[in-house]
Order: C-alpha cells, then structure tokens, then sequence
C-alpha cells in the first residue's frame, strides 16, 4: 500500500491530496455518517452548488475489494435509471461521488412508507428497474457451476466465519437446496436492497446507497433480501424491511411468491448469520450477540423444505 492510501481516511490533508492528484479541487468539511464498513467525507469544491463525497473503506472493515467493481455498479445501476449516486474516480484506495441530499435514518424511512403510497412505490420501482433494465438470460453451458460459486460467494461460504457457526451443515444445505432450483433470468443486484440504504427528503426518495456487495445474480436475490426477517425493525407486520407488505412488493414487480424467491429468502438468512457471527468478532461480542443463528438458520430450512 502506498504512504498515501496508508494515511487515507484519518488525515483530511491525505484527502485533498488524493482528490488534488486525480484533477478535483476540494476542501474537506466534515465526517458524515456511521456505516459498519465505510468512512465517509462531505468535500466542498470551487462550485458552491456542488458538493462530492469521498468514500473510504473503515477500520476494521472486512471487504476483500476495492472500490472500482462498486463503482461500476453504480454506473450500470444510473444508466438503468436508478438513483445511485454518480461516481467521478474509483480505485483500491476510495471513491468520490456525488452527494445526495437526504436522510438514511431507519424511522424516518419507515415512517415515511408508512404515511406515503408514492414513496412506497418509487422504491419499487428501483427494484423494477434493475430488474427490466439489467437482465438477461445466461447462455453458457454451465450455468450450474456458476449458481454455486454465486450462492457461495452471497453466503461468504469460503471465509472463516461462515466456518464458525454453530451448525454450519445447516447452512451447506439450504444452499444446496438453493442450488437445485436452478434460476432463470440474471440482473445487476445491489446485494444490500433495505432500509438503511435508503435516502429520503423532503417526502421523496432521493437515493440508493452502498453498492459494495453489486453482483449479477438471479432475479430473486434483491427481493429475497428485501423480504427476509431480519429487516422489519419496528414494523414486524411488514415483511419488505418494515416498508411494505411482501405481497405488495410480488404485485408491482409482477412475481410470485415461487420456491426460487423463497430459495433466496432463505440465502439471505445464511448470510446474515454469517455476517452476524462476523460482527460478533469486529465488536468483541460473545457468539450470537448480533444475530439468533438458530432461529434463523431453522427459518431458512423451513422456506427450502419439499
């Protein structure tokens, strides 16, 4: 790593410096937000109407990339119509974007679900967009090979802390199961679709956030996710991250609820053990702390059961 990555993101000369080198003339204002795995910097430029952010990975993040494979996510992601925020410079070390005006709080996005039918719907329609705007259907010879590595790579089957749950064979054979129903079409996936990720103002939706965990996968994947029982928060009635209900989501995207959904419904609940278990370690917890990897791990054999 160079001295200059090395410094990035404690020191805000570094920063200038590192947006100096890339052609962007900025001044750092301030520290914003408090995501488990970036830091983020509110950057003024020459422009007053015209703020950016710089993007840089956490202490003690566990990413194993850097941030050119989010940023080209992005990209595809706004050329499909999406509201992710334009990226001007990516690489290993961080990623300037624009800024988006708004507020991620949990409530506040919940809460405004709760009392607005045209948010509701405009979050749909995100989901509608990756969908129509980024599918197609895999015509190699080995698609079977491939959903493998997929649900392995989603699940973080290869790591160590997917070694360390405590019934990790549970979780081998949800994916199996996975793995059987085969999948269909692909898209762009934003791999983290959920309250949280969500920017709203002034009534409206104005971003889409975090694009770190972007893959084609199959068309199930974001929905599955969106509709997993961790994401209610204080709307438990409603299962699409305390927004909505499930069935409203399946109607304006035109699915149904197939075992394929259900199948990445319950990938999403080994991932979250596995993440759980992972967070239990960053933040010195006792196993479990973060997440009930039993009742959850239960949950999903029972979406995959015959």
């Amino acid at each position: 790593m160079s001295d200059l990555g090395a410094k990035l993101p404690s020191e805000e000369s570094a920063i200038t410096q590192w947006c100096a080198a890339r052609g962007f003339r900025v001044l750092v204002q301030e520290k914003i937000g408090d995501g488990a795995l970036n830091v983020h910097w509110l950057l003024n430029t020459e422009d007053p109407d015209r703020r950016l952010i710089f993007r840089q990975r956490g202490t003690g993040h566990w990413l194993q990339r850097g941030f050119v494979g989010e940023a080209l996510a992005q990209g595809l992601a706004r050329k499909a119509g999406v509201l992710a925020p334009a990226v001007h410079y990516a690489d290993r070390f961080g990623m300037l974007v624009d800024f988006a005006e708004g507020s991620a709080d949990r409530e506040a996005v919940i809460g405004l679900a709760g009392r607005s039918s045209e948010f509701r719907e405009k979050v749909i329609e995100q989901l509608a967009r990756l969908q129509s705007q980024t599918s197609f259907h895999f015509k190699g010879e080995d698609g079977s090979s491939w959903l493998k590595m997929a649900i392995g790579d989603y699940c973080l089957a290869n790591t160590s802390w997917f070694a360390k749950l405590q019934r990790p064979e549970q979780a081998e054979r949800v994916m199996g199961k996975v793995h059987e129903l085969g999948f269909d079409a692909l898209c762009l996936s934003h791999g983290d679709f959920r309250t949280g990720n969500l920017l709203v103002q002034d009534g409206t939706l104005t971003g889409l956030l975090d694009w770190e965990f972007a893959a084609y996968r199959p068309i199930e994947a974001d929905v599955g996710w969106l509709v997993s029982s961790p994401w209610r928060y204080s709307r438990p009635d409603l299962e699409a991250s305390g927004l909505m209900s499930k069935e409203a989501v399946l109607k304006a995207l035109k699915m149904t609820d197939s075992q394929r959904l259900r199948g990445w419904e319950a990938l999403a609940l080994v991932r979250w053990c596995v993440i759980a278990r992972l967070q239990d370690e960053r933040q010195g917890k006792p196993a479990g702390s973060n997440a009930d990897e039993t009742a959850l791990l239960t949950e999903a054999l029972d979406l995959v059961a015959d």
